[in-house]
């Protein structure tokens, strides 16, 4: 399940930040019902609906089995998160070089754009892109784990 929905802030300044920090009755940080896999400025609702996917698929049935399927949601949401944070900058870094790239290779195709894109990042944000990668790929591992864990639980202890 891919949820490519717009957050609600991008570069969030401080005002924002102290605002959706204050402790609430069901405030995103600091709540009774608050995740920790969601950061102040992502929807709730597309969590929840992920959350739900899960445990409607694996359909838990004690304790131990609602935890790990939780703790699968919150892969699968960590994971979309740094898919994002590389999508996310690519196209930004596309979109500063666009008119250069069409000044050097005119009507460059969408592929050209992202390699130029690329190349014209400085060696820190190539790194951070690249950490970015590495750590959706370890997310999506610790994922396949949980699912065969709750796979073997639900085998060796039915209902």
């Amino acid at each position: 399940m891919y949820i490519n929905e717009p957050t609600d802030c991008a570069f969030p300044d401080i005002d924002l930040l102290t605002r959706h920090t204050e402790v609430e009755e069901d405030g995103i940080l600091t709540g009774p019902k608050a995740t920790g896999a969601l950061t102040f400025c992502e929807r709730k609702a597309y969590y929840k609906k992920l959350r739900a996917a899960v445990h409607e698929q694996y359909k838990p049935t004690n304790v131990y089995q609602h935890i790990l399927a939780d703790r699968m949601a919150d892969c699968i949401w960590r994971a979309e998160r740094y898919a994002f944070f590389e999508a996310a900058a690519l196209n930004f870094q596309i979109q500063r070089q666009w008119d250069n790239t069409n000044d050097l290779v005119p009507k460059a195709s969408p592929g050209v754009h992202a390699l130029q894109g690329w190349l014209t990042m400085d060696p820190a944000q190539r790194k951070s892109l690249q950490e970015a990668l590495k750590l959706e790929e370890r997310y999506w591992r610790r994922h396949r784990t949980l699912a065969a864990e709750l796979r073997l639980v639900q085998r060796l202890y039915p209902n």
